[in-house]
């Protein structure tokens, strides 16, 4: 009878627990189609959002209010990063651009071009200085920018097919980026050196997204079949692959003790997973399709992206959390 009654409480509440954890779900706002990037800044005191609907949103955390909301792309914004400094964001949209923004005013300081074919991924260096910025887009190619002067400083070949997306390491020192071809690629950030240092092989669907972890010691890469790999970087062995999810795994996120891995899918699952135990810390079935997921340092709010338009996050309880 206990048993019984335990799941019945689970059925109808919004939260989901486990031995650690235990969050709750709110929709804090809403685009006015799919959202397609989520970026917690680096003092997790502000988020970013951006959607099909051609804008972007600065959110509040851990209060999630909307601050602004920016203007001026073409088409649909694909991802948005904010800056190593919080001062600045960068977007990339499907009309071919990236803009940088002031994060504070909401101005539009630059809008670099250059690529041939909608931009897919941007991702700033995390230095205090913020200089550089990487992209990636569908014409196959990987750039680097340099902010300040709002000019290109060099362009990457390797991949074959559409490249869906790029991580900084937050040591500076390298990008990772990754595309349909099943393919990643390990770039130095060196300005001199185009050619690509590692190639990454394994998966066996197209790569959806890679990301770093925090001490630039691990890559965490996932794929339209559901499945994560982790790498050891910059060597490029596999450490462990698994299935994650029933559907496309489209974003992850490291939490900031390197320790734990966020996943979200299209299977409307979040799931955080322990990285050196495999174990699988929450399991939370959100009702619609995830798009983007991101979360403050160590994990008591995660923000996501939805199908529907939803600005959502989840709030841990209990453990870690408030009560």
């Amino acid at each position: 009878m206990k048993i019984l009654f335990y799941l019945l409480l689970l059925l109808i509440s919004n939260s989901v627990v486990f031995p650690q954890y235990k969050y709750k779900m709110e929709t804090v706002g809403k685009h006015d189609d799919e959202v397609l990037g989520i970026f917690v800044n680096g003092n997790n005191t502000k988020f970013a959002s951006c959607s099909v609907d051609e804008t972007i949103k600065i959110w509040s955390l851990p209060d999630c209010k909307e601050l602004l909301t920016l203007s001026g792309h073409l088409a649909e914004v694909n991802n948005v990063s904010f800056s190593g400094n919080d001062q600045l964001l960068a977007s990339g949209s499907a009309d071919e651009t990236i803009k940088i923004w002031d994060v504070k005013t909401g101005e539009c300081l630059k809008t670099l071009s250059g690529h041939t074919d909608q931009v897919i991924g941007v991702y700033f260096s995390q230095d205090d200085s913020s200089t550089f910025l990487a992209s990636t887009s569908f014409d196959r190619t990987v750039k680097l920018w340099d902010v300040r002067l709002g000019s290109e400083i060099k362009t990457l070949h390797g991949h074959t097919s559409d490249i869906n997306n790029i991580a900084y390491s937050y040591d500076g020192n390298f990008l990772a980026s990754c595309g349909d071809d099943k393919n990643i690629f390990l770039w130095s950030t060196d300005l001199h050196t185009t050619e690509p240092i590692k190639k990454l092989t394994g998966h066996e669907f197209p790569v959806l997204t890679v990301i770093y972890s925090f001490d630039s010691k691990i890559l965490a890469s996932s794929d339209q079949g559901g499945y994560i790999y982790l790498w050891s970087v910059p060597d490029g062995k596999l450490i462990k692959k698994f299935k994650a999810h029933d559907d496309l795994i489209q974003d992850l996120s490291f939490t900031e003790d390197n320790a734990r891995l966020l996943s979200g899918s299209l299977d409307g699952k979040i799931k955080l997973w322990d990285i050196n135990t495999g174990k699988k810390l929450l399991d939370f079935d959100t009702g619609t399709e995830v798009w983007t997921v991101d979360l403050v340092s160590d994990a008591s709010i995660i923000v996501f992206g939805c199908e529907d338009g939803t600005v959502r996050v989840l709030r841990r309880i209990g453990k870690g959390g408030k009560k």
